[in-house]
């Protein structure tokens, strides 16, 4: 399974390639860039960009008093960061419709980003439209949604669960609404790894590496997780590269979301 890992993330870094004064550069088996000639001194540059690997459905029909989910997979570098729009512009900030904003690390990294919108409750109109909107270093991808809303068959399983729904109405199960799905940072510096959630109560948020076990700085001073469930890793090693998985949990549900964590080694 690493081993795919690593072949994927070296595949799309190729892709991916930075620029050093404008020349390709390679990444060497120690992880380490180096110029294609050695005319100058080496110096990275990688340009600016961002697209949507990954986006929401075009369309999606939603029964009103049910939940819908829209995901969408943003790339860029730098960090790019992710906000859904309502409409024409109408920021969906609303209850568990967050925004889903992460502020920009630092200029050398490149992440894809996977934001979900949990709509949990049907607009009056008949259909709506929400937008992901993914902007790094200037520039910005954006994809749309309608979503039509329509009425439940009458006399349905949903009527007869009625009672049930307004005892439970102010619970709502834990979801992941943000995460990394894979991170390249230089080693030395300090990670942020996201993970935004959801749910009624609020859900705990917790870290674990590939091998299950929990992380924290009692396992390692320099990893930490934040009150707002951000995974911090200071001094970044070649050694941490791997999965870390963030569980969101309440009294209702567990929801888990992966990022694969891949340092590079400047000269």
């Amino acid at each position: 399974m690493m081993n795919l890992k690593i072949l994927y993330l070296l595949a799309m870094a190729a892709m991916l390639a930075p620029q050093i004064n404008g020349r390709a550069v390679d990444l060497d088996q120690d992880n380490s860039l180096s110029a294609s000639s050695s005319s100058s001194v080496p110096r990275m540059s990688r340009p600016n960009f961002v697209k949507i690997t990954s986006p929401p459905p075009v369309q999606i029909t939603q029964v009103r008093g049910s939940t819908i989910e829209l995901e969408c997979e943003v790339m860029g570098s730098p960090t790019p960061t992710v906000q859904w729009v309502h409409g024409s512009g109408q920021t969906a900030d609303w209850d568990d419709a967050t925004m889903n904003i992460i502020s920009e690390s630092s200029p050398t990294t490149m992440a894809r980003v996977v934001s979900r919108l949990v709509l949990d409750h049907s607009s009056h109109a008949s259909e709506s439209t929400y937008t992901c909107i993914g902007r790094s270093g200037g520039q910005m991808a954006l994809a749309s949604t309608t979503v039509y809303h329509v009425e439940a068959a009458r006399a349905n399983f949903t009527d007869l669960m009625k009672p049930a729904h307004h005892l439970f109405m102010h619970l709502k199960p834990a979801r992941v609404t943000l995460h990394f799905r894979a991170l390249f940072e230089y080693m030395g510096s300090t990670v942020i790894l996201p993970c935004k959630t959801v749910g009624r109560p609020l859900p705990e948020v917790t870290w674990k590496n590939e091998e299950g076990n929990a992380i924290g700085s009692m396992q390692d001073p320099r990893f930490h997780t934040l009150p707002t469930g951000e995974l911090v890793i200071n001094d970044l090693r070649w050694s941490d590269m791997g999965s870390y998985t963030c569980v969101a949990k309440n009294a209702i549900s567990k929801d888990e979301a992966e990022t694969f964590l891949y340092p590079i080694r400047p000269n």
